[in-house]
């Protein structure tokens, strides 16, 4: 009997094991990866970046749509945005970038006071936490920020990278974004963490069970690079590094606060009467990260919603010049009245 079932689990596992490398072939994952592609004018420093976008068109030396930054001068005060696309675009309906319209009003509202106000515009499109935190080590700091804000996006969870750089373009498919359809962190999930076939098998069977039970599907389920923020432990590196970034800024006496950013989906009145409680659940989760550890926090959801919800999108993330708008005047009062600027 036994010697029967050898060749019927034998064929099943090399069954499996086809299926596989299959997925692994058609996503590029290891072995059948590309090479990490690294632009010509990263140095050795950025090593854990994977990308900096060059000094052209228009941006400064590090690649950033700020000026030049040099040392601080005295009566200077600093505000070092660090993030993705969210910090990086954000042109406003005077066609300035809200972190440029920001320093402008900041610094109109004392003209003759004896601090002026320096924001610094360190978005970079595609970075999650830890390359942002790994920035802030390697360059932000020696910026001598006096605050550090750091824009929270909900694909920003995704460790270490979402995107893996290519000769054709730096914010190309990082396969490793599939790796989080069930926790590959406990038991039994830790055993096929790094099965690319368990976890297509996982994703793809929630949603045929959410269809057999009509139960709501959303679209940031079905989104590669948005789902893990719906999940819990998606949270646990996101805390971690969020952690790591106030303690470093902590004991350099920089303040440090967190900016929220609201999907497209979160402010949709269909969505929200489905399962308001669920569609919300990360901003839950970074409240609490940061209520935990007493950090400021200003989340844009509400205001956002209550201000044109859709109809301040230009696509699914990203706002259009009214949504900056917006932006604009919830930063500007919030550093204003929050943190006494």
């Amino acid at each position: 009997m036994v010697k029967d079932l050898i060749p019927v689990i034998v064929s099943i596992c090399l069954t499996l094991l086809l299926c596989e490398f299959v997925i692994r072939y058609e996503l590029r994952a290891w072995p059948f990866e590309r090479a990490l592609y690294v632009p010509e004018h990263l140095t050795s420093r950025d090593t854990t970046l994977r990308w900096r976008f060059s000094p052209s068109n228009g941006r400064n030396s590090l690649g950033l749509r700020s000026r030049e930054i040099g040392p601080k001068k005295t009566g200077t005060a600093r505000i070092l945005f660090l993030g993705d696309s969210l910090i990086w675009t954000g042109k406003t309906s005077s066609d300035e970038l809200y972190t440029v319209a920001l320093e402008r009003r900041l610094n109109s509202r004392s003209p003759h006071g004896p601090t002026s106000v320096e924001v610094i515009n360190a978005g970079v499109p595609g970075y999650t936490t830890y390359q942002e935190l790994e920035f802030l080590k390697i360059y932000g700091l020696d910026m001598q920020p006096d605050l550090v804000i750091l824009g929270f996006v909900f694909n920003d969870l995704y460790y270490k990278y979402l995107h893996k750089p290519t000769p054709k373009s730096l914010l190309g498919y990082e396969p490793t974004t599939r790796l989080y359809h069930f926790n590959p962190y406990a038991f039994p999930g830790i055993l096929f963490a790094r099965s690319y076939f368990a976890h297509d098998v996982v994703n793809r069977s929630k949603m045929l069970w959410q269809r057999i039970f009509k139960r709501p599907l959303f679209p940031f389920e079905r989104r590669g690079d948005f789902y893990l923020a719906w999940k819990s432990y998606g949270w646990i590196r996101g805390q971690e590094l969020i952690g790591e970034m106030q303690a470093l800024l902590k004991g350099k006496g920089i303040s440090f606060a967190v900016l929220v950013f609201p999907v497209s989906d979160q402010v949709n009145d269909q969505y929200r009467k489905l399962d308001e409680a669920y569609v919300l659940y990360p901003q839950s989760q970074i409240r609490k990260i940061c209520d935990d550890a007493a950090i400021p926090r200003l989340d844009l959801t509400e205001v956002i919603y209550r201000n044109g919800g859709l109809a301040l999108f230009q696509d699914y993330l990203h706002l259009n010049a009214k949504g900056n708008d917006v932006v604009t005047d919830e930063l500007e009062k919030f550093l204003v009245n929050q943190l006494g600027l």
